[in-house]
């Protein structure tokens, strides 16, 4: 039997018919759910990804005082106006203001991006200079690393010749040309010799260099990449040292409290091979002999020792072992400075002096040179081979304390590592010059070995390398002076 059901009506609301207020109703659900996705985000969160860029290379970029991060970096940035600081170290810096706009619809969808561009930071010559030699002191520092998976060496050869060429600037061509003559002493590596060949042929084509100076960094390629190419066979440099070296015995006196004269010998000036004959290959050619120039000099009998760094600490408190926190907090010293060591004044230890660092030694030549009334310095690494090779029938010291003797220096091989006064440039020896820019960034040379190390495989020419606030248990130094 059919069942008859009654058609539902809906009743009229506020006097509008069913169909009517329905439609109205579908339409503003469909308003809201619109102003809910497609408007509320952006006005709840407006604003940009801007990407700041800059023409100098590398920069850090600020906004509004907050730091972002090195260009080119992205962030979001809220409408309104905004001022980007692009700044290199602490002397060059730009100022770009800008206006971010206040997107609403679909931002999130679509996000809106802009781009704030600095254009080059420097104003002349002498601003690209000091930027120069701020990135040969980084580019120095990474040349020293070994780079792998963990560790890629930032691309600041290629940057500074970017920036170079979008500078606009007149005048940077010999400037810029010193900057890698004086890096190209320093390529330790066959990507380090990649990426300045490739520097170097970005700015070819400019007129940036002269012809001259284009020459010469030609030269300069081709000589590191013969070290570099793998092929065996050819050697260079000169013989080491085999005459007989005279010297005479001396001694500085130092006016400070309980100090004994130091005992040394001299030597006279003259024209010395430092190094020997290597393999034209990396890294044997940093012991490549050549002659050498020493002045007239004196160096102590024997290393410096725990008894006289203890009363250059008494004079000099700063270097105290109980004030290391702030030795290292300015990069004078590592964590390892005096470890396991107590200088102690009240007992005569001769022990000599270890796990201290270069800057620790010069300091302590400084005052020498203050209470003796001489030039007292580390020495150099032709004079240091110098004195060496005049006592080379000496065994190689296999303890840790040499004991004076008056027939020349003793413990020069073995003992302990010799801090030297020279900055290790790896190829001066080989391209047969010295770095128009210097650098605090490069390592120093030692000298001698340590009783660690196999007697078959240390000589006078060997190099060894040391950080400069490096502080090691087998490296320790002696002075040298003038009269």
């Amino acid at each position: 039997m059919p069942i008859n059901v009654e058609p539902v009506r809906l009743k009229p609301l506020f006097g509008m018919p069913a169909g009517v207020y329905l439609t109205v109703l579908y339409a503003l659900i469909i308003v809201v759910v619109l102003f809910l996705v497609a408007f509320l985000p952006g006005i709840l969160n407006s604003g940009k990804r801007v990407t700041f860029t800059s023409d100098t290379s590398p920069v850090s970029v600020s906004v509004d005082g907050i730091h972002l991060g090195t260009a080119p970096v992205t962030a979001f940035i809220e409408p309104g106006s905004h001022e980007a600081v692009y700044s290199f170290g602490d002397a060059l810096h730009a100022s770009v203001p800008f206006e971010v706009s206040h997107p609403v619809f679909l931002t999130w969808l679509f996000p809106r991006s802009q781009r704030v561009v600095s254009k080059t930071l420097f104003a002349d010559a002498d601003d690209f200079t000091r930027y120069l030699e701020s990135m040969f002191d980084e580019t120095v520092a990474w040349s020293a690393v070994s780079t792998d998976a963990r560790y890629h060496r930032p691309p600041l050869i290629m940057q500074a010749a970017e920036s170079a060429l979008h500078s606009g600037l007149q005048g940077i061509g010999e400037p810029m040309y010193r900057f890698l003559s004086s890096l190209a002493l320093h390529i330790g590596s066959t990507d380090m010799l990649q990426e300045f060949g490739q520097a170097f042929s970005l700015l070819e084509d400019s007129d940036i260099f002269t012809a001259r100076q284009k020459e010469s960094l030609t030269g300069d390629l081709a000589a590191i990449g013969d070290i570099f190419s793998g092929k065996e066979g050819k050697t260079v440099g000169l013989a080491a040292e085999q005459r007989e070296i005279p010297f005479s015995r001396t001694a500085l006196s130092v006016d400070a409290n309980g100090f004994s004269p130091i005992i040394g010998f001299s030597y006279s000036g003259g024209r010395y091979t430092k190094g020997t004959v290597t393999d034209r290959s990396y890294p044997a050619i940093l012991e490549m002999g050549v002659l050498s120039e020493v002045e007239y000099f004196s160096i102590a009998a024997l290393e410096t020792t725990e008894y006289q760094w203890a009363r250059f600490i008494e004079a000099n408190p700063y270097w105290a072992k109980t004030n290391i926190t702030r030795l290292v907090q300015d990069g004078m010293v590592d964590e390892n400075y005096l470890a396991g060591i107590f200088p102690t004044v009240t007992v005569m230890n001769n022990r000599p002096i270890r796990n201290i660092s270069w800057y620790a030694a010069e300091a302590y030549t400084r005052w020498l040179s203050e209470a003796s009334g001489k030039q007292v310095f580390l020495p150099s690494e032709a004079q240091w081979e110098t004195a060496a090779t005049s006592v080379r029938q000496k065994p190689y010291l296999s303890t840790t304390v040499a004991m004076a003797q008056s027939d020349g220096p003793s413990g020069m091989l073995g003992g302990y590592w010799e801090f030297t006064g020279d900055d290790h440039v790896p190829l001066a020896r080989y391209l047969g010059r010295e770095a128009a820019f210097t650098s605090l960034a490069s390592d120093v040379v030692v000298k001698g070995g340590s009783y660690l190390n196999d007697p078959a495989r240390i000589t006078s020419t060997t190099v060894g390398i040391l950080g400069r606030a490096e502080c090691s248990e087998t490296a320790g130094f002696r002075v040298a002076w003038t009269e």
